[in-house]
């Protein structure tokens, strides 16, 4: 079986180099203990036979997947069994090794690009083809990277491909000035669930309730786009289920696929139109947009649906800082921290995640006016200031 290399680069430098064994589980990011330590991500590399899964996508040996976390970027590899890439370099020529490794990985991409089209629920049909020609037509390098396969079962119900209309979620204490991200990460729990469900998707990746549980375990450790393709999977199979489609919506929204959100939103008010989770974040997705009537008018229906509810106030919130009105919102998270003991464990933590990680409120993160908010809520436990 292969090991797992793991290269850092900082700038285009290459800061860390490892190869590790990995028997059953390893770590590697910020988590405290990783294998390997880099800012930005914690990943969970699981061994399932002679494959390794990570971010929900299963890589066989030769296969690897590239990160890019800001400034560091970071390529994880399945290595090949039998020599090492030293070993290989003084036995031949690396000019050769470069046509060989470039005609093999094509060769894989069109292997791949067919299974593709006829199951990837993400419904790439439109896509995968050129990306699979341009590899034959003179790339010099060629990325391998491998999805969790689909079941065998019928996929002719398939979303469209997602655009982004806005920027994705990711941390900017270093623009804060603040440690938002790492008060929001100590919150996270662990999922003692997620090695049990990717065991048994490595077995049948028709299993619906794994899927369920390696989801929501991406989106706790903010991998986005895994956590999305798995949801994905599961409405497409679960129409019906109204709580998979709030789950999917949250996840689009850290994406910035705020079109899909609205999407989403829509079809769960259809069917229970007091629903004040979607009426939220409809509002919210809208306002994202620039619909701003149509978002003021959704805003009003929730404040009437559910006053008092803490949601409704960081939705007030969130349209308040889109419109640059910092002071409606600062009084607005004030009120949804004072009552975020009514919210649910999770939805305490999706508050969290909002504050450290939604653009929207990313000039606010540098206002002391609101860590004085939650300075004066959660007194020592509130985020501080890192210069």
């Amino acid at each position: 079986m292969g090991d797992l290399s793991v290269i850092v680069q900082l700038h285009g430098e290459v800061v860390e180099e490892q190869v590790l064994p990995v028997t059953r589980a390893i770590r590697v990011g910020e988590a405290e203990g990783a294998d390997v330590s880099f800012p930005g991500a914690d990943l969970l590399v699981v061994r399932a036979g002679r494959r390794l899964l990570v971010r929900g996508r299963s890589l066989d040996e030769g296969d690897s997947l590239e990160l890019s976390l800001g400034a560091v970027e970071v390529t994880i590899e399945h290595t090949m069994r039998g020599r090492t890439p030293g070993e290989w370099r003084n036995a031949f020529d690396p000019r050769f090794l470069a046509v060989v490794a470039m005609v093999t990985a094509a060769g894989t991409w069109l292997d791949a690009a067919g299974s593709w089209l006829d199951r990837d629920p993400l419904d790439l049909a439109d896509q995968r083809p050129h990306v699979a020609m341009d590899s034959l037509q003179g790339e010099a390098s060629v990325q391998r990277t491998a999805l969790v396969d689909s079941p065998s079962e019928d996929d002719s119900v398939a979303t469209a491909p997602v655009r982004a209309e806005g920027p994705r979620h990711i941390p900017d204490d270093e623009l804060s000035g603040t440690g938002w991200y790492g008060w929001y990460r100590r919150a996270v729990p662990e999922d003692d669930q997620v090695l049990d469900a990717y065991a048994r998707l490595a077995v049948s990746d028709g299993d619906a309730q794994a899927h369920r549980v390696v989801a929501q375990a991406s989106y706790e450790r903010d991998e986005w786009e895994a956590s999305a393709w798995h949801y994905r999977w599961l409405v497409e199979r679960y129409p019906d289920d109204r709580d998979l489609r709030l789950r999917l919506a949250r996840v689009e929204r850290r994406l910035g696929h705020h079109a899909a959100e609205v999407e989403l939103y829509r079809t769960v008010l259809e069917a229970d139109p007091r629903n004040a989770d979607a009426q939220g974040g409809l509002t919210v997705a809208l306002a994202r947009l620039g619909r701003l009537d149509e978002a003021t008018q959704h805003l009003d229906e929730l404040q009437t649906m559910a006053p008092m509810a803490p949601y409704t106030d960081v939705t007030t919130a969130m349209v308040a800082a889109l419109q640059g009105h910092d002071r409606v919102a600062l009084d607005a998270l004030d009120r949804a921290v004072a009552g975020r003991g009514q919210l649910s464990h999770e939805m305490q933590l999706e508050l969290r995640r909002d504050l450290a990680l939604d653009p929207v409120l990313s000039d606010l993160r540098k206002d002391k006016r609101l860590r004085a908010v939650l300075h004066r809520h959660m007194g020592a436990a509130a985020p501080r200031p890192t210069r």
